[in-house]
């Protein structure tokens, strides 16, 4: 794995890279390097973000933010401007009014289909997981995605997910359209690097290497032939406001809390 102590904040970084100022954005459960991500973009690039919690606060006060273990601590919606229910995020999605949604999985194949239900055989998994909660409805139906993946390993990036909870695109090429997804903008972001997707067959590529990550090092942690372009380039480091913002919204050092 890589050296850098920065990490967490590397990935926090290229996350909010994905947000756009006036976008949407919401977050699921058990989301703490997401929700960094986007209090670093509505107070740098993106001010007009409109900030979906899952504490139900819309658009709370990130000076009175104190990041919580839980996603959905009701003091994460501390001077919110209006409060909504998560119905009330799926009902945009539908919509088509949720521009960007942060979401994890415990596998993800090359494809950018996600696994929260179970490894194994579903009706006699070797690991009963979570589950997906909303995965399953929003997935087909947004159109951007980031998935973060925090340790990643050839157990978690997979050939093919055990079980599919969440889709990216479905089995590649247009098959996504001919299930009936909507048209779809996928990043996968671990702790080694940020992915893409080939254009046309939409098989995860490599975009940017982690500072002290190998090409070597994607390759033996990946369970599928990752592909690498020539001269990929290096993932840019957060900037010293950026880290500022980090660790004075995350005092405790949450964001850790996932690579252990």
């Amino acid at each position: 794995m890589a050296e850098t102590t920065l990490i967490p904040e590397i990935m926090i970084k290229a996350m909010a890279k994905e947000i756009k100022d006036g976008d949407k954005v919401a977050h699921g459960l058990a989301s703490p390097l997401p929700i960094l991500a986007m209090a670093i973009a509505k107070l740098t690039h993106a001010p007009n973000l409109v900030f979906l919690s899952t504490a139900e606060g819309l658009d709370p006060d990130l000076d009175k933010l104190k990041l919580a273990i839980s996603s959905a601590d009701p003091r994460l919606s501390k001077g919110a401007i209006a409060f909504l229910e998560l119905v009330d995020i799926f009902d945009l999605c539908q919509r088509k009014e949720l521009d960007l949604m942060f979401l994890g999985g415990a596998q993800i194949d090359q494809y950018g289909n996600t696994n929260l239900s179970a490894i194994g055989e579903y009706s006699k998994p070797k690991v009963r997981l979570p589950g997906g909660a909303a995965t399953s409805y929003i997935t087909p139906i947004m159109p951007r995605m980031v998935i973060w993946a925090a340790r990643q390993s050839k157990r978690v990036l997979v050939e093919r997910v055990d079980f599919k909870t969440g889709m990216g695109y479905s089995e590649g090429g247009d098959s996504r359209e001919k299930a009936g997804g909507w048209p779809l903008e996928l990043k996968v972001v671990t702790n080694l690097a940020v992915y893409g997707f080939n254009e046309k067959t939409k098989t995860m590529r490599v975009e940017s290497i982690h500072p002290d990550v190998t090409a070597d090092m994607v390759r033996e942690n990946t369970g599928f032939d990752i592909d690498i372009p020539q001269g990929v380039p290096t993932t840019e480091m957060p900037s010293e406001e950026e880290l500022r913002i980090i660790r004075k919204l995350d005092a405790d050092n949450i964001r850790y809390s996932e690579f252990r």
